[in-house]
C-alpha cells in the first residue's frame, strides 16, 4: 500500500489514474484499428483479400478490449456486438470440418437455343432434348472451368450472369463414408448461416467497365 511521508493511504488515486489510462490506451487502440481497416478496405485487391481479414481482426480485437475497459473502469458499456467467433457459447452449433462440401451456383441467359443445342450435341456426340439437358451435358463433358469462362460460354449461346461458390460441412454423411444417399437430396444443408466459406464473382456490367475508364 502507498503511503505519503505523513502515513496518508494514496493508492485510491493511483488506481483511479491508472484506470483511466487504460481505457483511454483501448480507445486510442481501437481508433488506429479503425483507420487501418478502412485503409485495408480502399486498397483491398479481392473479394477475400487477407489485408482486409488481418485488419477486420484487429479492429474486433480492439472494439471489445475497449468494451470490456469501458465497462470494468467506468461502469459504461458500448452498443457493439460481438459474438464469441469460436463457436463456444452455449447454443452456437460447433461444424466439423473433416467432410466439406462445394455447392455452387452458376447462372446464364439462354440467347441463342440453337447454338446451345447444336454445340451441347457435337460435345456429347448425341441428340439432346432441350438446352436444359444441353446445359447439363455440356458440363459434363468440358468441367466447371470452361464452363466458368465467359468467353468461352458466350459462343455456346449462353450469356453469364456471375458465379457463386460456398463451402458448407457435409455432417449429412460421414467422413469416409461412400455411400450415395446424400445425393438424394445434396443441397439440403446450403444455407448461408452454415457457410464457412464464400467465393463470389459477378460479371461487370457496361456502366462499371466505363467507370473504370473514367
Amino acid at each position: 500500500m502507498a503511503q505519503t511521508e505523513s502515513g496518508a493511504d494514496t493508492s485510491a488515486d493511483t488506481s483511479a489514474d491508472t484506470s483511466a489510462l487504460s481505457a483511454r490506451a483501448a480507445a486510442e487502440r481501437l481508433h488506429a484499428a479503425v483507420d487501418a481497416h478502412l485503409a485495408a478496405v480502399e486498397a483491398r485487391e479481392s473479394e477475400h483479400d487477407p489485408a482486409v481479414q488481418q485488419a477486420y481482426q484487429e479492429l474486433r480485437a480492439a472494439a471489445a478490449d475497449y468494451d470490456v475497459a469501458l465497462y470494468a473502469e467506468h461502469d459504461e458499456v458500448t452498443p457493439f456486438d460481438l459474438p464469441d467467433l469460436d463457436g463456444d457459447d452455449d447454443g452456437d452449433e460447433v461444424f466439423s470440418l473433416e467432410r466439406l462440401s462445394l455447392v455452387a451456383r452458376w447462372d446464364y441467359s439462354v440467347v441463342d437455343p440453337a447454338t446451345l443445342t447444336a454445340v451441347a450435341e457435337q460435345a456429347v456426340g448425341e441428340a439432346v432434348p432441350d438446352v436444359a439437358v444441353g446445359l447439363a451435358a455440356l458440363v459434363a463433358a468440358l468441367g466447371h472451368t470452361q464452363m466458368g469462362t465467359p468467353e468461352v460460354v458466350v459462343r455456346m449461346g449462353l450469356q453469364p450472369h456471375g458465379f457463386a461458390t460456398w463451402v458448407v460441412p457435409a455432417d449429412d454423411a460421414d467422413p469416409g463414408d461412400d455411400d450415395p444417399d446424400w445425393m438424394a437430396d445434396p443441397f439440403a444443408g446450403a444455407v448461408p448461416e452454415r457457410a464457412l466459406c464464400r467465393l463470389e464473382s459477378p460479371v461487370e456490367t457496361d456502366d462499371e467497365d466505363d467507370d473504370d475508364e473514367d
